[in-house]
């Protein structure tokens, strides 16, 4: 599971966001709305998206609360690509 360190965003319409790095989307073969499972500074996430020519890993407000996170500051990522069915 790749971990990366990323910023937590501010996203346009509300919500947040941390940009996936091309290196941690190339090794994972990451593509828009792919799941993922994984965690934001110990609280879990669950998919990622492409915005604005980059991945992206939306992060609700409970994840933030959780993690003790906002908008600006820098979070432990770890992600894997998700394989279970639903």
């Amino acid at each position: 599971m790749p971990d990366f360190l990323g910023t937590v965003e501010a996203a346009k319409g509300g919500g947040h966001v941390v940009a996936v790095p091309d290196d941690v989307t190339a090794e994972l073969g990451a593509r828009h709305m792919m799941c993922v499972k994984g965690n934001l500074a110990g609280a879990p996430r669950s998919n990622v998206a492409r915005m604005g020519g980059r991945l992206i890993l939306g992060v609700h407000k409970a994840t933030l609360a959780a993690a003790g996170k906002d908008a600006g500051d820098d979070a432990l990522i770890s992600i894997d690509i998700d394989t279970e069915s639903r």
